[in-house]
């Protein structure tokens, strides 16, 4: 036979032994005492026992309830334990989100929304993991991040990009480099000098390797790196020069060095909040993503691409 198990009934009954009042167990409740000892006539109704001896003064536990006590208090705490919890959860008052970045957002975008995340959430916990941006794609088809701030080029299944804002490729040389001189930059233009290049992975390599040629032949160097920091300081030993994502250089340049644009339509990419169509978007996850679009809309607040909402029509996204 089913049983049907009603909570407000229980709840009542445990609030009565705590208050040993029906009285104040009704206020505790936010009924009316009719409507609090109706819950209780209900509750013995349907289990066909009499739970409480009830005097005009004082009420007392019978053998039955005294046992239905005993079983129910501890399921019943943690079924509203388990509420709470998972109110916290949907307020974003606890949580945790887990987002891969390209390093180049890493510098110049994450510390921004960290800081506006920490004053308005402060419970929440974030992992942030940099990577290129063929891992952030591997993670994201792993199960690794929730979501991912990637380069949005190329097609890629079951995965939906949100634009946020355009970003350029530069070059950046010491101030009596050959290439300060030149009356435009382009990608060709830069196959005859040492050259300073991110590794494989990288949307600034892939971008190269699209416009030159992986096997392009050249009369300089090639140095590949890992960290655009590391980039920067073979450039400062004159060593080459170095094709970087013109975001990440007010959080690595000084005056010591100087940098151009590359003017070819294709030194460009558009940095999107990139995801997987089949999973749902926690509550901790929509309030990171609040808070970086708030700091892209503060960086170009005339830029329709960093005004994009979560809800934007989704982009191809890069492998």
């Amino acid at each position: 036979m089913a049983i049907k198990i009603k909570f407000r009934p229980l709840k009542a009954f445990l609030l009565a032994i705590e208050t040993q009042s029906f009285t104040r167990a009704a206020q505790r409740l936010g009924v009316t005492q009719p409507s609090f000892t109706a819950l209780i006539r209900d509750l013995e109704n349907s289990l066909e026992l009499q739970l409480f001896e009830r005097t005009t003064r004082r009420i007392t536990l019978t053998n039955a309830g005294q046992d239905l006590y005993d079983r129910v208090l501890r399921p019943v705490t943690d079924l509203e334990e388990a509420y709470r919890s998972m109110s916290d959860l949907a307020a974003v008052r606890r949580g945790a989100i887990a987002v891969g970045v390209l390093p180049s957002t890493a510098l110049t975008l994450i510390p921004p929304t960290l800081r506006r995340l920490r004053e308005r959430h402060p419970s929440l916990t974030t992992r942030v993991v940099e990577a290129h941006n063929d891992e952030l794609i591997n993670m994201l088809h792993t199960n690794q991040v929730e979501f991912a701030l990637g380069a949005i080029l190329d097609k890629t299944p079951n995965l939906e990009a949100v634009p946020l804002l355009q970003d350029n490729f530069v070059v950046v040389f010491p101030p009596d480099h050959p290439a300060r001189h030149l009356d435009s930059l382009h990608w060709a233009d830069l196959i005859p000098y040492d050259l300073i290049l991110l590794s494989k992975g990288s949307s600034a390599r892939q971008l190269f390797d699209r416009a030159v040629g992986v096997n392009a032949p050249g009369s300089g160097l090639r140095f590949d790196v890992t960290n655009m920091t590391t980039a920067i300081q073979l450039v400062r030993q004159s060593l080459g020069i170095a094709v970087l994502p013109q975001l990440a250089l007010p959080a690595l340049l000084d005056s010591t060095l100087k940098y151009r644009p590359i003017e070819d339509e294709s030194a460009s990419r558009t940095i999107g909040i990139l995801r997987r169509q089949d999973r749902t978007m926690q509550p901790a996850g929509k309030a990171f993503l609040e808070q970086i679009q708030a700091v892209v809309r503060q960086l170009n607040p005339h830029d329709e691409a960093g005004a994009a909402q979560a809800d934007a029509p989704s982009q191809d996204v890069a492998p």
